[in-house]
């Protein structure tokens, strides 16, 4: 499935869900990620809400109406306040997303932390071109089902080596994986 589609299924669940109308008690929302940068190549959101209060009976009750309204298999919660990112989060899977199911992460931060996600996420939007967006797309696509991706293989250390470090392909990934252990 390319980004598109994706894009696409991605949309319908936001409407499915009605999560304009859920978070709009919060000052500011955006969908951040792969799916902001147009680099899905897996079904994963990742959701940034603006929350400088940490309105944790708030944040279950929006945690409770996507687990309900999603149907998801599993919603954990973690409270990372103090910590970072500085913020309160939800994942909700709605299966098995090795297998094709929706992942969701969200993210309820303060101010700074959301700015800075805000701040980073047009910046990398800035920088890509279509041959990086290519190129990293065809990296994640190589990489997303592999037991080490989300460990010590990102999205984000793939956006770095395409942008930073003049990864052109697999292999030159592969290679910059290598380097990058031994440094």
């Amino acid at each position: 499935m390319d980004n598109a589609e994706l894009k696409r299924e991605a949309d319908l669940l936001i409407e499915e869900c009605r999560l304009p109308k859920l978070l709009a008690v919060y000052p500011g929302w955006f969908v951040g990620g792969s799916y902001g940068y147009d680099l899905m190549c897996w079904r994963d959101l990742d959701i940034y809400v603006l929350d400088p209060q940490h309105d944790l009976k708030r944040c279950f009750e929006v945690g409770y109406e996507l687990t309900k309204r999603l149907a998801a298999k599993k919603s954990f919660f973690t409270n990372n306040v103090g910590s970072k990112p500085n913020g309160l989060y939800w994942g909700i899977k709605l299966g098995d997303a090795r297998q094709g199911a929706w992942k969701l992460d969200v993210w309820f931060l303060d101010s700074e932390n959301y700015e800075r996600h805000v701040a980073y996420s047009a910046e990398l939007n800035e920088r890509m071109t279509a041959e990086s967006r290519e190129t990293i797309l065809i990296i994640k696509k190589a990489y997303w089902r592999r037991p080490e991706y989300r460990d010590t293989v990102t999205s984000d250390l793939i956006y770095r080596a395409v942008l930073e470090n003049g990864v052109r392909n697999t292999k030159d990934f592969e290679r910059f994986l290598r380097d990058s252990l031994h440094r």
